[in-house]
């Protein structure tokens, strides 16, 4: 095997913890021995505990060189190096928090990291909060001040709600289970829309059960919508981050779980007003358009007095000329009758004139040529018929004497 320099060993060193799954990413927790500051702002400090030491340094940038103080116990976040120049095992720290709430936030973001990694905190799988509950579960203690902080609210903003208390230790190392199991009980309980889980303000430790692993799983497998009301505005625990919904305070809480009725009387009053005004509106508008269209109407249709004026001069004209008409019509057939009277055979008869007939056949004898001799005739006069016979060849007319004088 070749010999290897001593920067090379180092090199080799700090490759093989810059991949070594604890060693590059550890939290170190120890009594702070020695702590120094550099005029370039970086800062180097002893980490001790019964057994060892360990050197550390804290680079300029980075978070909580303010909790390095001799004597006090805290956690370090970083990674471990050789130091070259003196071959020395040391911690490059980036973080630094005091032991206590630091045992507690360690274990919050290890909770936090593990749940989120499998999908507890998922925006996407979060429900809706019912707008109108009928009936609500309360996880808390009957004893608490949440108890009561929350029964005032939903009192105050929606009274036809009825709650339902599942009461449960909300605090201390038995606490969780029974939140929980809390949790469980109302799934099963039937006709509860909303679940709310709520305490009071406390110090992280007296919050600590609603970051255990059992309460997320219990609120992740509801299967009623969960509100998290625990704690103050600054407080977060899992279970905020596991609800459906995070309120800062259970009073918060009970005020984002219903509506406000009064709130939704103004509404109501205020959509009833707006619709009235619609109505109203609309009403007018249909009124001012009908008008307008009767008033179209009125002057597309024709002036019925006039046309019955019109109609009425025009029945007196029509009949005035049918009166003229007939008179002048009785005129002309008085004339036309004076006129066939006057060319009448009597009436030429009359004046001195006579009708010749061919006896045999009444044939009316207009010239000497359509008779012969002997010929037997009548011959018509005003006051009657004379029989007569042709004679000669002149056409002479003999009258037999015994022949009567037939009178008209």
């Amino acid at each position: 095997m070749p010999a290897l320099s001593v920067s090379q060993v180092i090199l080799h060193l700090n490759n093989l913890f810059g991949v070594d799954p604890i060693l590059s990413d550890v939290c170190v927790i120890g009594e702070v021995s020695r702590a120094t500051r550099s005029a370039s702002g970086h800062a180097y400090f002893t980490l001790k505990d019964e057994d060892g030491v360990l050197d550390s340094a804290l680079f300029r940038g980075g978070i909580g060189v303010e909790h390095l103080e001799i004597g006090a116990e805290v956690f370090a976040f970083g990674r471990v190096s050789v130091y070259g120049p003196s071959g020395r095992l040391q911690l490059i720290a980036n973080l630094i928090e005091p032991a206590g709430d630091g045992i507690l936030q360690a274990r919050f973001e290890e909770m936090k990291n593990k749940l989120e990694s499998e999908g507890l905190f998922d925006q996407g799988r979060k429900r809706p909060i019912p707008t109108f509950p009928s009936v609500m579960g309360i996880v808390t203690s009957k004893d608490a001040a949440a108890w009561q902080d929350i029964q005032q609210t939903i009192a105050r903003r929606f009274p036809r709600v009825e709650l339902v208390l599942a009461h449960t230790p909300v605090q201390g190392n038995t606490a969780a289970p029974l939140i929980a199991e809390s949790i469980n009980s109302l799934n099963h309980v039937g006709g509860i829309d909303t679940i709310i889980v709520a305490r009071g303000g406390g110090s992280p430790e007296d919050l600590w059960p609603f970051n255990e692993e059992i309460v997320a799983r219990s609120i992740f497998a509801s299967a009623i919508p969960v509100i998290s009301g625990v704690g103050h505005e600054s407080d977060w625990s899992i279970a905020d981050l596991v609800s459906d919904l995070r309120a800062s305070t259970p009073t918060a809480a009970a005020e984002q779980a219903v509506p406000d009725i009064e709130e939704l009387k103004g509404k109501l009053n205020y959509y009833t007003s707006q619709m009235h005004l619609y109505c109203s509106t609309s009403i007018n508008i249909a009124r001012n358009e009908l008008k307008y269209s009767v008033t179209k109407l009125d002057r597309a249709l024709p002036d019925l007095v006039t046309y019955k004026i019109r109609l009425d001069d025009l029945i007196t004209r029509a009949n005035s000329n049918v009166i003229h008409k007939n008179e002048l019509t009785k005129e002309y057939l008085k004339g036309l009758a004076e006129k066939m009277t006057a060319l009448a055979p009597h009436t030429t008869i009359a004046r001195g004139y006579s009708v010749l007939q061919k006896s045999l056949d009444g044939k009316i004898i207009n010239s000497v040529n359509e008779i012969g001799s002997g010929e037997n005739i009548s011959i018509t006069v005003s006051d009657g018929v004379i029989d007569a016979k042709t004679v000669g060849e002149n056409m002479g007319v003999e009258i037999p004497e015994e022949h009567q004088l037939n009178l008209l």
